[in-house]
């Protein structure tokens, strides 16, 4: 339900911007369009202060408050600009902390064989949200639009408060019961938690040693899984999905072509539902070689597919300026390339950088590390939707959309060549994978060697 109210905040503009259009000029609308993405990198940095000293639970419990007090900002701002941007901010701070914070509880709840199919129900509860606020456009009324996209916080509190924090944490805090309570929670009266509780104590015991201070990020193994988390956020924002998202209407209404936009807008909001379910059950199913490669397959696949679809759009534009008439022909060419362009972004690019996020990462450091990603993730979101608008103009269309098929085929030997396979594998093996293992052997006293 985090992912959810995540969902409603990234889908708002799309409908509410050509609404406001009649209020409000240009520079106000872009703004108040790009700043959701500004107050999520600021929320990032937020959640290092809070999740190893409260827990990841309680976090997330925080934002509630704020969630809904920024949805009310939304509902009352009217014609007032510093409303809707004060509004966009809270709910976007808040939205980028769930980023973090989701992916983490849910990675350290799952069991390893699933782990993968929990973390993408991060996403898919987001584009179902962002599906959501598309169907509350017909509305036509932004107070309406705020109003219903409110109550997806308060089930959100509501759901959480009946969770138990994650086990991990417990014994982090050296609550060993609590923990145990709570993988019962997770796993039932009758499962043999001892295996998996066993593993944690071991990781924590390691993790003692990974002190996080600025000479253990500047480690080549800490910098070569930060490289790698930097590169999928780098990859997930240049494939241009949030400017497709967040403009949506506006990139349907250029092509010129006869369906009603929000119609079609609704269209790719049930296609990203549609794919991300059957990334969510793919994920930990895909094999080649008879090697585990989930990860790396459907990102593989995603972003090439994404590139082909971005050409063809960028093909698209080219027609429509040039050869009208043949674009008048191949007017099915955009939603279905805007389709099968969300389908592939849900299937890897969209889902698979969040739940990986919290797979790589070393204990101690996830914190700091992931809000860090993040933080890099959300700033990218915010500079393509800032920009998009100006370069679209001053560009057209078909250039921006080209310049991100090129970044989406490069981003296919970037997986191909730095991605290491989560699949299947226990925290520790994948520490040892990226090599951030023998942090912990390093920095152990010599009595313990």
């Amino acid at each position: 339900m985090g992912g959810f109210s995540l969902g409603c905040g990234l889908g708002w503009s799309a409908p509410c911007v050509e609404i406001l259009r009649s209020q409000l000029d240009d520079f106000a609308i872009n703004v108040i369009a790009s700043v959701f993405p500004a107050g999520a990198a600021l929320g990032t940095i937020a959640v290092p202060l809070l999740v190893d000293r409260i827990g990841r639970k309680w976090t997330m419990m925080v934002l509630v408050p704020a969630i809904i007090i920024g949805w009310i900002l939304l509902i009352s701002a009217g014609t007032l600009v510093p409303l809707y941007v004060i509004g966009r901010l809270v709910t976007g701070a808040c939205g980028g902390m769930c980023c973090v914070l989701i992916p983490m509880y849910s990675a350290e709840i799952s069991e390893k064989h699933i782990r993968g199919t929990t973390g993408v129900f991060f996403q898919l509860l987001l584009v179902i949200g962002i599906l959501y606020v598309y169907i509350t456009g017909f509305t036509r009324n932004v107070i309406a639009i705020s109003s219903l996209c409110c109550i997806a916080p308060i089930v959100f509190g509501v759901t959480m408060s009946f969770m138990p924090e994650s086990p991990l944490f417990y014994l982090i805090k050296n609550k060993e019961e609590d923990a145990r309570k709570s993988m019962r929670f997770f796993r039932g009266p009758d499962f043999d938690i001892e295996p998996e509780i066993n593993a944690f104590k071991e990781q924590v015991e390691r993790s003692k040693y990974q002190n996080p201070n600025i000479s253990i990020f500047m480690r080549k193994p800490v910098l070569k899984t930060l490289a790698v988390a930097y590169g999928l956020m780098f990859a997930q924002q240049f494939s241009g999905i949030n400017a497709i998202i967040f403009y949506g209407f506006t990139i349907l209404e250029a092509t010129g072509v006869g369906l009603e936009s929000q119609i079609e807008l609704v269209i790719f909001g049930v296609v990203q539902v549609v794919s991300c379910v059957g990334a969510t059950l793919l994920v930990d199913k895909v094999y080649c070689d008879d090697e585990h490669l989930g990860r790396k397959v459907l990102m593989v696949i995603s972003f090439g597919t994404m590139c082909v679809c971005l050409a063809a759009l960028a093909g698209f534009f080219i027609l429509v300026k040039y050869q009208p008439q043949l674009a008048d022909q191949m007017h099915w060419l955009p939603l279905t390339s805007v389709c099968v362009y969300i389908l592939a972004f849900c299937f890897g690019a969209g889902p698979i950088p969040w739940a990986y996020m919290g797979e790589i990462f070393p204990t101690r450091l996830k914190s700091a590390m992931s809000s860090s990603a993040a933080f890099f993730n959300w700033l990218l979101a915010f500079t393509v939707t800032i920009s998009f608008p100006s370069a679209a103009e001053v560009l057209d269309y078909s250039v921006v959309f080209s310049f991100f098929a090129v970044l989406c085929a490069l981003a296919v030997l970037f997986v191909i060549f730095c991605m290491v396979e989560t699949k299947d594998k226990t925290f520790a093996e994948i520490e040892h994978a990226y090599g951030t293992d023998v942090l912990a052997r390093n920095e152990e006293p010599s009595s313990m060697q």
